[in-house]
C-alpha cells in the first residue's frame, strides 16, 4: 500500500517535470525570431541610453571646467577628462546623427564646429572639424585650443582624433583634397601669440586610418618685408612685425586658403595643385588684389518674415575679413529692419513688404535701396516705402549724403537748376514746390532714420550708382509719398564736395560704355572677322545691326574686339576691351556668343566666351575659355562689370552659356 502510493506519488511529479521542461522547450522553439529582435531592440536602445548618459556627463565635466568657484586641481583634471572623452564619442556613429548646430547648443556653446562633404575617388567623404577654447583661467592664455576632426562615409563607419592638444592654433577653416598623393587635409585658422593673431596652415595626411601633420615647403616663398615666416615647426605660421591685422579664408575654387594682411597689398595663396602638391603662389598676389580692388565679396539674401511684416535684405560673405564682416552685417540688418520693435509683437493688423536692389556694389561701396508697401488696418491706402543704406566697405561705416556732399545753398542752386533727372519723368517738376531751405532741411538730414515706420516715410534718403548720385524726398501720397532723382557724380563741382578721399574712389569708375565710330567702315586689313561668330540681331535704340566679332594685333598680342554695324558694314558701335585682352593671348577665337536679357532689365545683353592663352611656362599653349558680359544700358550704351567678370571667370562659371546665365541670374545687378 506504502509502495503504490509512493509510485503514485512520484508519477505525478514526473509528469509535472516533463510538462514544465517540454513548456519550456516549445517557448524556445515557437518564437525564435521574436527573441532575436527584442534582443537588437534592447541592445540599440542600450547604446542610444548609453550614448546619451556619455554625453550628458560630458557637459556636467564642460560646467564643471568652466566653474570659476572650483579649484583649479579639479578644473584642471575634469578638462584632461572631457577632452579625452570628447575624443572617444566622437568615434561613436550616434555622434553624427547630430546636427552643428545641436552640437554646439547642448555643449553651451562652448564649440565651433564646421562640417563639409567631399567627393573622393572611393566615394562620398564627411569631415567635421570641431575646436573647444577652455578658459583662460584653466590653461593660460596660449595653449587653450583643442581640435577635433570626425569623418564618415557611412553612418557605421566614424571615426574621430583629437589633432591638437591644448595648443596655440584655432582651425577656422579646412580643405580636403584627393589625388594621386592620397587624400590630404588642409587646416587654416589663428595663432594665440598675440593680438591680431598670425595666421597658420597645417598639412595633415591621411594614412592607416588615421591623420598625420606633413611639412609644407617653404623655400622659395617671397613675402613682404613686415611679415614673418615662422618655419621651426610642422605648422606654417605668418606673423606681421607691425601686429596689423591679419586674415586667412578658403578660395573661392576650395582647393586652398588666401592669406592677407591690412598693411600689404600682397596676397599669399597656399592650394593644391591637381597632381595634389601643396603650391604656394606669392607671385599670383598681383593679379589676384586686381579682383579685390573691385570685389572681394558675394551678397546674399536674408527675409524677416513676422506678423505680417516681411523685409529682404542683402548680407555679405566671403569677405576675407570676418571682423568686417560681421560689422557690416549687423549695419545692413539694423538699417533693413529700422522701426520694426513698434510692430513685431503687435495684432494690430500692420501689413508690410520690402524688397532691395542693390544700386552700387564694389570694393570700397555698397549702395542698397529700398522699397515696399507699409499698411495699417482701417487706413485708406497703402503708403509706398522707401530708403537706403550706403557702407564704406573700408571703414566699416555708414556713409550718408553729408558725408559727401556741402548741403547748402550752392548745391541747393544746382538742384534747382535742371541738372538732376527725375526717376520718375511725370515726377520732373515736383522738386521745384520745396523752398531751398526746406531742401537744405530735408538733405542736411538725409539717411538718418528716427525709428519708426511711420517716421521713415518722412524721410530723405541717398544711394549711389556707378555714375549717379540719387536721393530721395518724401511727397503727398497723390504723387508717390515719394520722388527719387539722380545727377550724375560729373556733374557736381570740387566746391561742392565733402571728402575728397571718398570722392576720388566714388568718381574712379568708369562708365565702360561703348563709343560711336559714325560712318566709317571697319578696318577689315586691321580687324579680321570670325564670320561663324557674327550675326544679325536686334537691339533696342538700335534697330537692325550687325553684331561682329573680330580678331587683331595690339602691340603683336592677339586680342578678340567687337562691334556693331550697319546695313551699309559701318561701324555704329566699338566695344570697350573684353575682359581677357588685359592679360592673354587671344590665339584661338570665341567660342560662343548669346543674345540675352541676363539682368531682366528688358534690355537686350551680349554673352561672349573666348579662348585665351597665357603665352608663358609649360602651359602658354594650352587653351583656357573666359566669359564676359556687355550689359545694355537704356542710353543705348553698353558697360561691363569687371568685378562680375573676375568672379566669373575665377570660380568656372565660364564654360558655356548656361553655366554663365544660371550664375548671373541669381546676383541683383543694375546697370542704369
Amino acid at each position: 500500500m506504502n509502495y503504490l502510493k509512493y509510485c503514485r506519488t512520484s508519477c505525478v511529479l514526473l509528469l509535472f517535470i516533463s510538462c514544465v521542461v517540454l513548456n519550456g522547450c516549445m517557448k524556445v522553439q515557437d518564437s525564435p525570431a521574436t527573441e532575436t529582435n527584442h534582443a537588437h531592440s534592447l541592445q540599440n536602445d542600450d547604446k542610444t541610453i548609453s550614448y546619451s548618459k556619455k554625453l550628458d556627463t560630458l557637459v556636467k565635466k564642460l560646467h564643471i571646467v568652466n566653474d570659476e568657484n572650483k579649484d583649479s586641481d579639479t578644473r584642471q583634471k575634469k578638462l584632461e577628462e572631457f577632452t579625452q572623452e570628447l575624443s572617444s564619442l566622437l568615434n561613436e556613429p550616434e555622434s553624427v546623427e547630430m546636427k552643428d548646430e545641436e552640437l554646439v547648443e547642448k555643449f553651451d556653446n562652448n564649440l565651433t564646429i564646421l562640417t563639409k562633404s567631399f567627393p573622393l575617388k572611393s566615394g562620398q567623404l564627411n569631415v567635421r572639424v570641431m575646436n573647444y577654447r577652455a578658459p583662460k583661467t584653466v590653461t593660460g592664455t596660449i595653449g587653450d585650443k583643442y581640435t577635433f576632426i570626425q569623418w564618415w562615409s557611412t553612418k557605421r563607419l566614424v571615426h574621430a582624433q583629437m589633432i591638437e592638444d591644448g595648443g596655440p592654433e584655432l582651425t577656422t577653416d579646412f580643405v580636403v583634397r584627393d589625388s594621386d598623393k592620397g587624400i590630404q587635409l588642409l587646416l587654416g585658422g589663428y595663432v594665440s601669440i598675440y593680438h591680431p593673431d598670425p595666421v597658420f596652415v597645417a598639412l595633415w595626411k591621411f594614412s592607416g586610418e588615421k591623420w598625420t601633420q606633413k611639412e609644407i615647403v617653404t623655400d622659395k616663398i617671397k613675402l613682404p618685408d613686415a611679415w614673418e615666416l615662422n618655419e621651426d615647426i610642422d605648422e606654417f605660421i605668418l606673423e606681421n612685425r607691425q601686429h596689423d591685422s591679419m586674415s586667412i579664408g578658403v578660395l573661392d575654387h576650395g582647393d586652398g586658403f588666401l592669406i592677407n594682411s591690412d598693411d600689404s597689398e600682397q596676397n599669399l595663396i597656399i592650394e593644391f595643385s591637381k597632381s595634389g602638391e601643396v603650391r604656394i603662389d606669392s607671385e599670383y598676389s598681383t593679379a589676384l588684389n586686381t579682383y579685390s580692388e573691385r570685389q572681394s565679396y558675394e551678397l546674399i539674401q536674408k527675409e524677416y518674415s513676422k506678423n505680417g511684416i516681411v523685409i529682404k535684405y542683402p548680407q555679405i560673405t566671403k569677405l576675407k575679413n570676418i571682423a568686417k564682416q560681421k560689422s557690416l552685417n549687423q549695419i545692413l540688418k539694423a538699417d533693413a529692419l529700422e522701426g520694426l520693435q513698434n510692430y513685431a509683437d503687435s495684432n494690430a493688423g500692420v501689413h508690410v513688404e520690402i524688397d532691395y536692389e542693390i544700386k552700387r556694389q564694389s570694393e570700397r561701396f555698397l549702395s542698397v535701396r529700398y522699397t515696399g508697401i507699409h499698411y495699417m488696418k482701417d487706413a485708406a491706402y497703402p503708403t509706398h516705402m522707401f530708403y537706403t543704406t550706403n557702407l564704406d566697405m573700408k571703414q566699416v561705416s555708414r556713409i550718408r549724403l553729408r558725408d559727401l556732399i556741402k548741403v547748402e545753398k550752392p548745391f541747393i542752386e544746382l538742384i534747382k537748376s535742371g541738372e538732376i533727372t527725375a526717376v520718375q519723368p511725370e515726377q520732373q517738376g515736383l522738386i521745384g514746390d520745396f523752398t531751398k531751405d526746406d531742401l537744405i532741411q530735408l538733405l542736411a538730414n538725409a539717411d538718418v532714420t528716427k525709428g519708426s515706420l511711420a517716421e521713415v516715410e518722412m524721410e530723405s534718403f541717398s544711394y549711389f550708382t556707378n555714375d549717379s548720385l540719387g536721393m530721395s524726398v518724401p511727397m503727398a501720397h497723390v504723387v508717390g509719398d515719394h520722388a527719387e532723382y539722380e545727377i550724375r557724380l560729373t556733374q557736381i563741382p570740387e566746391n561742392i564736395r565733402q571728402d575728397e578721399e571718398l570722392w576720388s574712389e566714388l568718381s574712379s569708375v568708369k562708365d565702360q560704355s561703348v563709343s560711336t565710330v559714325g560712318g566709317e567702315k571697319l578696318n577689315t586689313d586691321q580687324y579680321e572677322i570670325e564670320e561663324s561668330q557674327s550675326f544679325q540681331t536686334t537691339f533696342e535704340g538700335f534697330g537692325k545691326v550687325r553684331f561682329v566679332s573680330t580678331q587683331a594685333k595690339k602691340d603683336e598680342i592677339p586680342k578678340n574686339y567687337f562691334f556693331l554695324l550697319d546695313d551699309q558694314e559701318r561701324v555704329v558701335y566699338s566695344f570697350p576691351d573684353m575682359y581677357g585682352n588685359e592679360w592673354w593671348y587671344a590665339d584661338e577665337g570665341i567660342e560662343a556668343v548669346a543674345f540675352r536679357d541676363v539682368n531682366k532689365d528688358g534690355l537686350k545683353d551680349i554673352i561672349i566666351i573666348a579662348y585665351y592663352e597665357t603665352g608663358t611656362g609649360p602651359d602658354g599653349a594650352k587653351p583656357f575659355l573666359i566669359a564676359d558680359i556687355y550689359f545694355q544700358k537704356k542710353n543705348k550704351t553698353f558697360t561691363t562689370i569687371p568685378a562680375l567678370d573676375e568672379t566669373l571667370n575665377d570660380q568656372g562659371h565660364n564654360q558655356t552659356i548656361k553655366d554663365v546665365i544660371q550664375y548671373v541670374s541669381k546676383q541683383r545687378i543694375n546697370v542704369n
